[in-house]
């Protein structure tokens, strides 16, 4: 079996998006109640997110959105902001997309 497809197993990955639906309600309420602590919530999810890209990578391959790198950094700048909220809450979306793509991909392959 592949390493890649291996490493993006729907059973591999389930846990990340998991966390991140819990995670991500507490961000939006945070946000939504005009609290000014979400940063230590954003990092959590920032961790989240990175641990999810290591997930989906092998020494020769992985799986990023389009972007990743710039959008990462700009998250990461803004943390406290609902913009870079939202953002990675996008950033979580998109590489679900690509993950299932990829899936269906290197299945076909096999």
């Amino acid at each position: 079996m592949n390493k890649l497809l291996k490493s993006i197993e729907k059973e591999k990955i389930e846990p990340y998006y998991s966390d991140w639906n819990v995670l991500e309600a507490e961000i939006r309420e945070i946000f939504s109640a005009r609290k000014l602590y979400a940063e230590a919530s954003m990092n959590k999810g920032i961790n989240l997110y990175k641990a999810l890209l290591n997930q989906c990578s092998t020494k020769d391959e992985s799986v990023v959105p389009l972007n990743h790198a710039e959008r990462l950094e700009f998250i990461e700048a803004n943390r406290s902001t609902y913009a870079a909220f939202r953002q990675l809450s996008e950033l979580f979306k998109e590489l679900d997309k690509k993950i299932a793509s990829k899936r269906a991909i290197l299945r076909k392959l096999e």
